[in-house]
């Protein structure tokens, strides 16, 4: 008898240290973070998501650990907003604009001719429209943490590319079908293709221009096949958004101090972030002015042309083709006077 009780009491005892032994493990929350950027240093966006990262494992005592997968290596670019919904994966650094066919209105952030400059595209993150789409997002299955936002300039190889008069009979690749929609009314032929492919196809002549970030012209070295930039260092007539963003499944099953750890750590990075941006612009001129391409930084009076163009095709479609898009871009341009 006074074995068989030594030996309950030892299966007791080997039990409660496994339970406090589990209850342990339990207590760090290991999430999963996907971009599909390689592992730049110099990447401002990149080393933002770091950054988040290494904070929010140091605000919670360790307690939160974010591994980080780089280059589509978990999920494919195009398929992240479908990711985050489902919660294969937990975080993003994502382009919004990705997630256009299964919310409409997300178009609004890639539409030309919206915002004029870098300070702009910052100050919209405070808006009502900004606070409407992200209320759509959060109802779709994710929701941001971290604003990041990128500038989009115009590299060409026959000749510049400065304002709309510029356009006829150029093969140029656009940001997006409201801008293609533009950019073939104002004469040019627009090629869709992935970044990936723009290097070789303006190299062979298939590709006279196109519009990108900052970030992926550097990455694709594009100033080695170009011979004129148009830095969007003052002005551009387009900007998008990638922010961290985290499945609303994770979100929810986080606690009410892990949930403030992540907000507070994703509104702290927004100002280095939009510094990094404007620093990425100023890197990636630089890189284009050493391989002698000229540059030229588009003037105010140049956006006014483009803006022009814009009103008259983008504008329209949105307001066409988006859901409620009207009363949103309303909304958006009374935002800025």
């Amino acid at each position: 008898m006074q074995a068989k009780r030594w030996t309950r009491m030892f299966t007791a005892m080997f039990a409660l240290a496994a339970i406090s032994t589990a209850a342990h493990a339990d207590d760090v929350v290991t999430l999963k973070m996907a971009h599909q950027w390689p592992d730049d240093p110099n990447d401002y966006v990149v080393q933002t998501g770091k950054k988040f990262a290494q904070q929010v494992e140091q605000k919670s005592g360790g307690k939160i650990h974010i591994n980080i997968f780089p280059a589509e290596s978990l999920v494919k670019s195009l398929n992240t907003h479908t990711a985050l919904k489902n919660g294969s994966a937990d975080l993003a650094i994502y382009p919004y604009i990705y997630s256009a066919g299964a919310i409409p209105q997300m178009n609004l952030i890639l539409l030309p001719g919206l915002w004029k400059t870098p300070e702009d595209v910052f100050k919209f993150r405070t808006s009502a429209p900004w606070k409407e789409l992200e209320a759509k997002i959060e109802a779709y299955g994710f929701k941001t943490l971290c604003w990041i936002q990128i500038s989009g300039g115009m590299a060409s190889k026959s000749k510049p590319i400065n304002v709309p008069a510029d356009l006829p009979q150029q093969k140029v690749r656009g940001a997006g079908k409201m801008m293609e929609a533009a950019l073939q009314s104002a004469g040019a032929s627009t090629v869709s293709m992935a970044s990936s492919e723009t290097y070789s196809a303006m190299q062979l002549g298939l590709l006279d221009g196109l519009w990108t970030s900052s970030g992926t012209f550097g990455s694709y070295r594009l100033y080695e096949v170009a011979k004129y930039y148009n830095s969007p260092e003052d002005y551009s007539i387009y900007y998008t958004i990638e922010p961290i963003a985290i499945s609303m499944k994770t979100w929810n099953k986080l606690t009410p101090e892990q949930q403030k750890i992540m907000t507070d750590v994703g509104r702290s990075l927004e100002q280095s972030a939009f510094e990094g941006a404007k620093a990425d612009d100023r890197r990636v001129a630089r890189l284009f002015a050493s391989h002698n391409a000229k540059i030229h930084k588009m003037t105010l009076d140049e956006w006014n042309q483009w803006q022009t163009l814009f009103q008259k095709v983008s504008f329209i479609k949105f307001r066409a083709e988006v859901p409620d898009g009207g009363r949103l871009l309303d909304q958006s341009t009374a935002f800025y006077k």
